[in-house]
């Protein structure tokens, strides 16, 4: 797996519904790599969702352990599929982490299509508990989301489609849209 991604392991990250989850279990059972997700792993090890982990603390408490669970997970040395939470890759730190152990996959989709996705999902989202603080976060990070590489716009296609591409980045097959 190491000459295929770089340094080994393969970063689904981007905006709040995009598909980071769903796309990163797909991908990792196509390549046999162990998938994981950054906000589950937090949760475990903090014993409470990430919304009791924001209402009881704060996001930079939030932050603290989504860094630390990142550098724990990193240090490793295997190759893996980490699905990261929408904001992990702020922290200029982890972005440089996640850099240099791998590829980073940046799903992206139209906001409409987020707001869409974000209302037929069960879940806590802190930072997405409505409407306006949703639109207001995807303002806010868009030029973030914008600057890392590895765009590809899930609005209109099926996570095995957004796998497909994956596979087309990574050069390991023609992916592409039929």
């Amino acid at each position: 797996m190491n000459s295929l991604t770089g340094n080994g392991s393969i970063f689904v990250t981007g905006p709040p519904c995009s598909g980071k989850s769903t796309t990163g279990k797909l991908l990792a059972i196509l390549l046999g790599l162990p998938f994981h997700d950054l906000d589950t792993l937090i949760e475990e090890k903090a014993s409470m969702s990430i919304s009791n982990i924001f209402s009881r603390f704060n996001e930079d408490e939030f932050r603290r352990l989504e860094s630390e669970a990142l550098n724990s997970l990193l240090s490793t040395a295997e190759s893996i599929v980490l699905a990261l939470g929408g904001g992990s890759l702020l922290e200029n730190n982890n972005l440089l982490a996640v850099r240099n152990n791998g590829i980073i996959i940046t799903l992206t989709a139209s906001d409409d299509i987020l707001l869409e996705r974000r209302l037929s999902q069960n879940g806590n989202r802190p930072l997405a508990s409505n409407d306006r603080i949703f639109i207001e976060l995807l303002k806010k990070r868009h030029e973030h989301y914008n600057s890392l590489p590895n765009r590809i716009d899930t609005s209109g296609i099926t996570p095995t489609e957004t796998v497909l591409e994956i596979i087309s980045i990574l050069g390991l097959g023609t992916g592409g849209r039929a």
